[in-house]
């Protein structure tokens, strides 16, 4: 793992169809915004077994994760499909219903002794939230306000294996193909 030196390119697509066992299908996808930062978090279990007053065995698998993503800001279009705002003689109605399931990804910027590579992410599953928001006058030095999106991750099962899947990442040498292979996830032509 090289050092993260950036964040590009943060994708979405909605969840139009998932069954346990078989793969999950998008609808089409949209560019966010640009990238201000991501932090993941993962949980992971914390299961030990003992015997005979020794540590047998233990599970520190993943359950799930959250992600706190800062974009530049929200088009009222994205906004709404990833909060799941209903639209209505363009109006933006924030409602009781949970936000969409949908799947989110970017691509990290690396370096290692001065060579630059790309790593595309996807989360296949999870939903955005945005918890608060902030507003303020416009004083001598301009504080940049922009939204911080809340997501929670689910596991998926996208084979027969019994195997939950979070995420996939893949290392690319150049912006271009990164790009490319995350558009495939996202349904982005």
């Amino acid at each position: 793992m090289n050092a993260n030196v950036g964040m590009q390119y943060p994708v979405y697509s909605p969840v139009t169809a998932y069954t346990p066992g078989t793969s999950i299908t998008y609808g089409t996808g949209a560019v966010v915004a640009e990238a201000v930062s991501a932090s993941v978090s993962w949980e992971r279990a914390d299961g030990r077994f003992y015997g005979d007053d020794v540590q047998l065995d233990s599970d520190n698998g993943v359950l799930g994760y959250t992600i706190d993503f800062e974009p530049t800001g929200l088009s009222d279009a994205v906004r709404a499909g990833l909060l799941g705002e209903t639209v209505a003689s363009s109006e933006y109605t924030i409602n009781s219903d949970a936000a969409p399931d949908v799947g989110f990804g970017y691509i990290r910027v690396m370096r290692s002794k001065g060579t630059v590579s790309y790593e595309g992410w996807w989360y296949h599953k999870l939903k955005f939230s945005v918890s608060s928001e902030e507003t303020r006058t416009k004083e001598r030095n301009i504080e940049w306000r922009v939204p911080t999106l809340n997501g929670v991750g689910d596991g998926v099962s996208l084979d027969s294996s019994g195997k939950l899947a979070f995420a996939v990442h893949k290392s690319f040498s150049d912006l271009s193909s990164a790009k490319t292979w995350l558009n495939s996830k996202a349904g982005i032509s």
